[in-house]
């Protein structure tokens, strides 16, 4: 397939361009700045309808990336998160209807679930799809209106669309990307994976999946969890403290990190066949091993930080 990726500078499109090259199909990047790369690339901007209509001619799909992000509240307007969020994702529904295009992976956020996830008594809360969209901020709102867009353009023109409610996978040092694996992270590799499978499934009209590295402890686990969680993550990883005391960082912080909630990557399984691969286990492997190489995107710069259009 030819697969156009927007906002194609930041941090999926580092990942997914190779990913697709090595599927079989043909990437075509799209961002708003100059890219060293060396697919196929298209300079434009998604505020602006003519580039994306001129960039998405002749593509099979749309992996729909451009956006602003959360970490951009504290410097953008919200008429710039409007203008590049809602209008941008309109532009890319319209250009898919304009072109015949059938397929669109948009990139949502776990945002969108906002004031839903609450900790219950038992001290966690527990995220599924089943959850209500209730963002606490702006850019939440934005993706929350991306979806509804995606469901009003499979209603009315038989687009297909898989919005993609992302953990967090922006580059950073080895720690901190292993422990965000057990609250909400997820790894490049496998972020790129639900792409993959996304771009394979014919049976999908329209469905939003959580996209995070697989929680390595079961539901009923959560109070031994809640309890003691240094003593727990003891019994299954012995000698996880000494291994980060012996980096200079501290567990009890990393631990913290992510709040008290369970992600839930079950619908993504049963509907995508999503596998994670990189999970915390395969990072406390790595950690023993003291492979840093596992996670090749540590400490790169975040290509996200400026807006990716």
């Amino acid at each position: 397939m030819k697969v156009l990726i927007t906002g194609a500078g930041g941090n999926l499109g580092r990942v997914l361009g190779p990913a697709l090259k090595d599927s079989g199909h043909t990437p075509i990047l799209m961002d708003f700045r100059p890219i060293d790369t060396p697919y196929e690339f298209i300079q434009g901007d998604a505020t602006r309808r003519s580039d994306v209509f001129q960039a998405a001619e002749g593509a099979d799909a749309i992996v729909h990336a451009a956006a602003f992000h959360g970490i951009h509240l504290a410097n953008h307007s919200r008429d710039e998160f409007w203008k590049l969020n809602v209008e941008g994702t309109y532009h890319i529904y319209e250009a898919a209807r304009e072109h015949a295009i059938k397929k669109v992976l948009l990139c949502s956020t776990m945002g969108v679930y906002g004031e839903s996830v609450s900790v219950s008594e038992d001290g966690f809360a527990v995220v599924t799809e089943d959850l209500p969209t209730r963002p606490k901020d702006f850019y939440g709102l934005t993706k929350v209106l991306c979806e509804e867009s995606a469901k009003f353009y499979h209603r009315q023109h038989g687009i297909q669309t898989i919005s993609y409610r992302l953990g967090m996978f922006v580059p950073e040092g080895f720690l901190r990307y292993g422990f965000r694996l057990l609250k909400g992270g997820v790894d490049d590799r496998d972020v790129a994976q639900a792409f993959l499978l996304g771009l394979q499934n014919d049976t999908i009209g329209y469905e939003a999946v959580n996209i995070m590295a697989q929680v390595p402890f079961d539901l009923h686990e959560l109070a031994r969890w809640r309890q003691n969680p240094l003593e727990f993550m003891e019994s299954r990883y012995p000698g996880i403290s000494q291994l980060v005391e012996q980096r200079g960082d501290n567990i009890d912080e990393l631990l913290n990190l992510w709040g008290q909630v369970y992600w839930s990557v079950e619908k993504a399984r049963h509907i995508l066949g999503y596998q994670p691969r990189y999970n915390f286990p395969e990072f406390y492997a790595a950690l023993k091993a003291g492979n840093d190489a596992h996670y090749p995107y540590a400490n790169l710069p975040w290509w996200g930080v400026d807006q990716e259009h």
